[in-house]
């Protein structure tokens, strides 16, 4: 391909995200352990090497939302678990996981 060739081409759209999708979407409802086995599953596709460059981005892509809609999951078991700690005061009460570890 000449360099003339080159600089006509169009530039690619840019890739879908796939199955993870925005707030509100059944990917981000999913449960958080679908999100990270789905998750895994593409990291696997992108560490095989087996991917072109275009389906290694959209895998990447797919990977961010998935990271993210993950991350959101856990805020917001994060904000109920401290709405169940709550004191009488309002102040929430909370302990480290490692003390209750070696209370065992």
């Amino acid at each position: 391909m000449s360099r003339n060739e080159r600089s006509e081409r169009k530039p690619a759209p840019a890739p879908a995200a796939g199955p993870a999708a925005a707030p509100g979407s059944p990917a981000a409802e999913a449960p958080y352990d679908a999100l990270v086995d789905r998750l895994e599953k593409v990291v696997g596709e992108l560490e095989a090497g087996t991917l072109t460059l275009e389906q290694s981005i959209e895998k990447f892509a797919e990977g961010v939302q998935l990271a993210r809609d993950a991350s959101r999951k856990l805020e917001e078991a994060e904000r109920r678990v401290e709405g169940l700690l709550r004191a009488e005061d309002g102040s929430v009460v909370s302990r480290p996981l490692e003390a209750e570890e070696d209370d065992r």
